[in-house]
């Protein structure tokens, strides 16, 4: 029988013991029928066979990112992107700017903005926003998505005053009067996020088709959705039934702060909808973020006496919460970033699997930012799988050890120290946080520096990983925590044709050229997404 697709003369990484390396791969239908050399693979061509001559490109298993945020990332497509934005000034001119062109009503959003990179590292206050836009709310994201910045129009409409009291695991940042400022953080996002208009099932149904057609151009073939809404699992079904996704996702219910998550779990689980979709996870989340300080440590952040961090679910709830989910035959993903809130996600972990005894539950710590050694050393007896990000280590490292100081900044993405225990890892970006390309986060994993090759030797070089390590996080291991190894993560016969197709052979490269060895092709199913043209 021919095949429907052939990739000859490449450099092919397989992942598979059995054969590591080969330089053709041939696709039948939506899996992979055999792999080989040149000369075995064309004698499976026939005449309406697709043939891609690689060119000595580099063809991996397809890359997974392991934790993302599909919508946030499309409806940040469609609004304000203010990464890298270097001042309050700049904000401000492009808010003004976006006030010029909206209609009457219209809220600006926008996501990404940073205070680390801004004079002085300080949060803002609601003014160039209110002075930029005074008649229309402005709403927009931290970088890390657990702090937003508004205006007074936006608190105005929120009912947000003096008077507002702080909710559970939030905090509203106050002048010395105790106004608002303008800055809230996490939970706290809620008082003011529920005063937007809803978006429309078609909205949703844009930002999730934006946001997978760019993911695709990254070279990514499957994304762990980090919390998810019933609307947006409703619109991730209806594009499959329409045929409009062109990668899989993993979908994790958003089971964050005080959403409630039995109506979520008494749903049934769906594996491989249409070929692309699965819903088997829950997300929690214990803590927040270190750059909005809002992670939980045992002790005072270094550089805020006083403070260590806000739960943004309480341990005894997080405990509740894991139990239940694993009751109904989900998988729990609970992120965790602060040493101590590390401990007590472990500690609820360790709980519930001994109340449940759940077959196979594959618990996930999403972040496991800053640990300690003894913690490291309970992962694995656990079965827990770390779910980690390569290039949070290297847009972090300018700030993270003024938050935590020397001697806890030997925990800070600390993969080596996972690696070394035997806990599988699976590598994500976090976007729209970070930037959704794999081939960056692979230079971060193995320099663990900028892409500018800051600094010299990399940020804790003893931490880094190995370029196999790394491209194994992002197939074997991302495959793994989604319950898909036999089907996703190697190319060998009977597997997913799912396959991410880089211009240049990796290994063969100095690795400050890694980022911009650049995607030539994805395929997922046996069906090119996406080709450089």
């Amino acid at each position: 029988m021919t095949s429907d697709l052939i990739l000859t003369n490449g450099a092919v990484v397989t992942e598979d013991p059995a054969r590591p390396g080969a330089r053709a791969v041939a696709v039948r239908g939506d899996t992979i029928a055999a792999v080989g050399t040149d000369d075995d693979i064309v004698k499976l061509a026939g005449p309406k066979t697709r043939r891609i001559d690689l060119r000595g490109a580099m063809v991996v298993p397809g890359l997974i990112d392991a934790h993302g945020h599909v919508r946030s990332f499309g409806e940040e497509l469609a609004n304000l992107d203010l990464h890298g934005v270097a001042s309050i000034e700049e904000v401000a001119r492009r808010v003004r700017e976006r006030d010029a062109v909206l209609p009457p009503g219209a809220w600006i959003t926008g996501h990404g903005w940073d205070q680390n990179l801004w004079p002085g590292k300080k949060f803002p206050d609601h003014r160039p926003l209110t002075e930029a836009a005074p008649g229309r709310p402005v709403w927009l994201r931290r970088v890390d998505g657990h702090a937003s910045w508004a205006n007074r129009k936006a608190m105005e409409v929120a009912g947000v005053t003096r008077r507002t009291p702080e909710p559970s695991g939030g905090k509203i940042e106050r002048d010395a009067r105790g106004d608002p400022t303008g800055v809230f953080v996490d939970n706290a996002q809620d008082l003011v996020k529920k005063a937007r208009p809803a978006p429309t099932r078609e909205q949703i149904k844009e930002w999730l088709r934006l946001s997978l057609q760019r993911l695709a151009a990254g070279g990514l073939t499957e994304i762990h959705d980090a919390s998810v809404d019933p609307e947006d699992v409703d619109a991730y079904r209806e594009l499959a039934d329409e045929g409009n996704l062109p990668l899989r996702v993993y979908l994790m219910w958003n089971g964050i702060g005080k959403a409630l998550i039995e109506p979520l779990v008494e749903r049934p689980i769906f594996v491989n909808y249409r070929n692309r979709l699965t819903l088997r996870a829950v997300k929690l989340m214990v803590d927040g973020a270190m750059g909005s300080r809002g992670a939980v440590f045992q002790e005072d952040y270094s550089d805020d006496k006083g403070n260590r961090g806000l739960f943004v679910t309480e341990p005894d709830e997080l405990e509740r919460r894991a139990e239940l989910a694993m009751r109904k035959g989900y998988q729990v993903c609970t992120h965790a970033i602060g040493d101590r809130g590390i401990r007590l996600t472990i500690d609820a972990y360790e709980k519930a699997l001994a109340a449940v005894k759940p077959t196979d539950p594959r618990p996930r710590i999403e972040h496991l930012q800053c640990v300690t050694p003894e913690d490291v050393a309970r992962l694995k007896p656990l079965g827990i799988i770390a779910s980690m990000q390569p290039s949070h280590a290297t847009s972090d490292m300018y700030w993270a050890e003024d938050r935590v100081g020397p001697e806890r900044g030997k925990g800070l993405y600390a993969w080596r120290w996972v690696l070394d225990s035997g806990v599988i890892i699976a590598a994500g970006s976090d976007f729209p946080v970070d930037p959704e390309k794999p081939l960056i986060g692979l230079h971060s994993a193995v320099t663990r520096q900028d892409l500018k090759n800051w600094p010299a030797g990399g940020w804790h070089p003893d931490q880094k990983m190995s370029f196999e390590e790394a491209l194994r996080a992002y197939t074997r291991g991302a495959a793994y925590a989604a319950y898909e190894e036999d089907h996703k993560g190697r190319i060998a016969p009977g597997y997913w044709a799912d396959l991410t197709v880089i211009g240049k052979d990796l290994r063969e490269i100095p690795p400050e050229e890694i980022p911009n060895a650049g995607i030539d092709f994805t395929i997922v199913g046996g069906s090119v997404v996406y080709e450089r043209r």
